[in-house]
């Protein structure tokens, strides 16, 4: 052992010496709607001293063995004494506090410099909360939705006619309406809601769509809760973690008040309150709350989301009105969502109204109403006509909405005839010196609603291969049926100029069920593979890392059951060494001969067939039904999985042998205003090496020197990579603070920074290593050149690591992620 270990260890058994056999007492305070309560007081009578909540609501204590008093107060609720007895393992302990409605107005006492009652308001809301929100129970209620989006990204003017001077003015405008007319897109939709405390429902009995409605907002109420009385905020589709919301006891910490004026409606006195996050604050909104007195509900809010939170947005605020609604319960009537996105000189912009009308108060829901299908959409329901929208349109349609219908409709019954689709075709399958030069050239069916692309002519010079330039061609055919069904194949073909060799490929892949996700995968190829793909770029740039694969394959996907995924492959390879292969170190390699081991590896040619089974489980998994498919959302289970990889002996003269059995679990964690945490937790091992080949190993992947790989699959220091063979057992940990920590800080807040750690531990008793590491970085997101919806995250990290076996250093290393507006998370 080194003295500087040595030392280490010392210190460290000093310090745990000194602590005693000290042990965690930890928990979540919650209120009675169990949800988390941010800044509550834990304090040890015995000691004078303790703790207060995180934003999630979770505490934790170290204490030496014996008998404590646990006080747990905070503001607007009652305080508890709770009796614990640490023995010699950790304590949980978990507490709900109660409301405390004894104390009245005459007891609370505001400071400063300014008399102000707006903080006294605002208690008086949070105390008749739990009332507020159960006047209603169960009920459903009939929600229209218009959602309008205009894109003001520039669009290059075409070449204008000469006119006459008495038609110039009229044609000009009449071509500037069009062109602000086609880049609107509109959606509405009609929708039946139906909440309860148990979990929420849509039915969307009307949808009508125009232009490009991707970057539509609240098209669904699945897409986030913007209930205020709620104590977090939950808006899954435009955050990865809620808001914490103004009206509740944590929100009296984060938040500072001000009355910034009074109305009156009728006899009524109504307060207008403006809302600002303390310095400290981290997932809070801005904006202003108007709050009846004596009534103490919620009126009106107009709230601004913090942009740091929003990986889409530049500007988005939420605008409400509450309403009495049968005498009984005060309800959202009525949500704006204004937001919009910028890049340069461009603008993507959009507003979403949506009205909640019919309300059925105290319904009765059967037990298995509310389950994991929580929207669901007939195809009925896009085939509404014009008088529908009439009789439930209850946010009339501005000018400019009319005629952008008018419009829209005129173009697309236009656009939907044989002659104007002919002529479109005529346009794509023009050949140009640009498309074959740039852009690529494609060619298009609308009758058979097929569709070809192929490259431009300078991508298919490829300088950079194992052995030497390649002058490769390749194409995509795919074709779309009505039923959401699709046909993909995508062929290549390349030749090498130094060895005169011709590879190729083709893959097929069709979606047969979209609602279940059936895919049939068939591939046939000749192509260089790499041995170490996954691998550090040091490993994947060798020669040694290349052979040539030959193969055949065939593969299927399906989900059996909600959240019971199915996949199947088998693949025939005629695996052949590339060590003859004529190479020049100065060209095909871009670090020439300074890499060690940078020659093919020489082996005997031989044929490998194999079988792979793959079966994922996610209980409770979530999702949205539309006509045809499905759109899965997520559910709060881990995913189990177990795989199977065989080598076939004997199929087409396979020389392979060997059977790997792998399983795990994965899950994503979200853990409220404390940010997102994923794991993962895998062991796997063969228990059948009779014939097993290395291009069949199973890697353990050495670390990037300067990339910071996938952190819920590569371990960022080991030292090298190597192949297990036995029983591994390997865990990756991933925690996203998203400015949980650092904007504590005022001054590290107006960086836009944003924090994360994690970590991670390898287990190969056969090669008898211990691995562990940890990690932490900031990030900080930037956008995309010219796309004002795409952005990125650039980060810095530090890894530590220790082993048994070798000494890693501190290392400092770079990473880029980028945001899938798909999924609605970085990847």
């Amino acid at each position: 052992m080194n003295r500087t270990l040595l030392l280490t260890t010392l210190i460290a058994f000093s310090f745990s010496f000194a602590r005693g056999q000290s042990h965690k007492v930890y928990g979540k305070i919650t209120n009675t709607r169990l949800e988390p309560l941010a800044f509550a007081s834990v304090q040890v009578k015995q000691w004078k001293h303790g703790t207060v909540t995180k934003e999630n609501g979770t505490y934790e204590l170290e204490l030496e063995p014996g008998k404590y008093d646990l006080v747990i107060s905070m503001v607007g609720y009652r305080s508890q004494v709770i009796t614990i007895v640490i023995e010699r393992t950790n304590y949980v302990q978990n507490i709900i506090l109660e409301p405390d409605d004894s104390k009245g107005l005459s007891e609370v006492v505001v400071k400063g410099k300014v008399r102000d009652r707006s903080d006294e308001i605002i208690r008086n809301v949070i105390r008749r909360k739990d009332s507020i929100q159960s006047a209603a129970g169960p009920y459903s209620c009939t929600v229209y939705i218009k959602a309008v989006q205009e894109d003001s990204l520039k669009i290059k003017a075409k070449k204008k006619k000469i006119l006459p001077d008495t038609l110039k003015a009229t044609a000009q405008a009449i071509i500037a309406e069009n062109t602000e007319l086609d880049r609107m897109a509109m959606a509405e939709i009609v929708l039946q809601l139906d909440k309860a405390p148990q979990g929420s429902k849509e039915e969307r009995l009307g949808v009508t769509k125009r232009g490009n409605t991707d970057g539509l907002f609240f098209l669904s109420t699945t897409q986030g809760d913007f209930n205020f009385y709620n104590n977090l905020v939950k808006t899954p589709a435009i955050a990865e973690i809620p808001f914490l919301s103004p009206v509740s006891y944590s929100g009296l910490l984060a938040y500072r008040f001000r009355i910034i004026r009074t109305e009156h409606q009728g006899n009524r006195k109504l307060y207008v309150i403006g809302v600002k996050p303390r310095q400290i604050s981290n997932a809070t909104v801005e904006g202003e709350i108007t709050i009846a007195d004596s009534l103490w509900v919620i009126l009106h809010t107009r709230f601004k989301l913090p942009t740091y939170h929003l990986p889409e947005y530049d500007f988005f605020e939420v605008e409400q009105t509450y309403d009495l609604i049968a005498d009984t319960a005060w309800m959202i009537t009525r949500q704006q969502f204004t937001y919009y996105s910028k890049s340069n000189k461009a603008k993507k912009s959009g507003v979403t109204i949506a009205t909640y009308k019919n309300f059925e108060l105290h319904k009765q829901f059967d037990k298995k109403h509310f389950g994991v299908e929580i929207s669901a959409t007939a195809q009925e329901a896009y085939e509404k006509d014009s008088s529908f929208w009439n009789q439930n349109r209850t946010e009339p349609l501005t000018q400019k909405e009319v005629r952008f219908i008018q419009y829209k409709d005129s173009i697309y019954r236009a656009r939907h005839t044989k002659v104007y689709l002919d002529s479109i075709d005529r346009v794509i399958n023009r050949i140009t010196w640009k498309k074959w030069f740039w852009s690529g050239q494609e060619f298009n069916d609308h009758e058979k609603e097929t569709h070809w692309s192929l490259p431009p002519l300078p991508g298919l010079y490829q300088p950079f291969n194992f052995g030497g330039t390649r002058i490769m061609a390749w194409a995509a055919w795919q074709k779309t049926f009505p039923s959401r069904k699709w046909l993909w194949i995508n062929p290549n073909i390349s030749y090498g100029i130094r060895n005169h060799d011709v590879n190729g490929s083709i893959s097929v892949r069709h979606l047969y069920n979209p609602f279940n996700r059936g895919i049939v995968r068939v591939s046939a190829g000749r192509e260089f593979q790499l041995i170490f793909q996954g691998d550090a770029w040091i490993n994947q740039i060798k020669r040694s890392s290349v052979y040539l694969d030959n193969a055949i394959g065939i593969g299927h996907e399906l989900e059996l059951v909600n959240g019971l995924f199915l996949y199947t492959d088998l693949d025939v390879s005629f695996r052949r060494s590339v060590s003859d292969y004529k190479t020049n170190p100065q060209v095909d390699s871009l670090f020439g001969n300074v890499l060690e081991n940078n020659q093919a590896i020489a082996f005997e040619p031989y044929n490998a067939s194999y079988g792979k089974i793959r079966l994922a489980y996610t209980p409770r998994q979530k999702y949205i039904r539309e006509p045809r498919e499905k759109i899965i959302l997520g559910s709060v289970w881990p995913t189990f999985y177990v795989s199977l990889r065989k080598g076939i002996p004997g199929l087409f003269n396979s020389q392979v042998n060997f059977d790997y059995l792998e399983f795990g679990i994965e899950q994503e964690l979200k853990l409220g205003l404390a940010g997102i945490s994923t794991y993962s937790v895998r062991s796997g091992s063969f228990f059948n090496t009779k014939e097993l080949r290395l291009i069949d190993y199973k890697f353990q992947r050495r670390g990037d020197p300067i990339l910071f790989m996938n952190p819920n699959e590569a371990f960022q220091s080991l030292d090298s990579t190597f192949p297990v063979f036995k029983r591994f057992y390997q865990a990756h940990f991933v925690h996203e603070f998203n400015g949980a920590l650092i904007n504590k800080i005022p001054l590290l807040k107006k960086l836009q920074l944003r924090e994360v750690a994690g970590g991670g531990f390898l287990i190969a008793p056969e090669r008898s290593l211990r691995y562990v590491e940890t990690f932490a970085g900031i990030e900080r997101v930037f956008k995309w050149p010219f796309n004002p919806l795409s952005k990125f995250k650039l980060g810095v990290y530090v890894v530590g690591s220790a082993a048994n076996r070798f000494n890693n250093p501190v290392q400092f290393k770079v990473g880029i992620t980028t945001w899938d507006r798909k999924s609605n998370k970085w990847r």
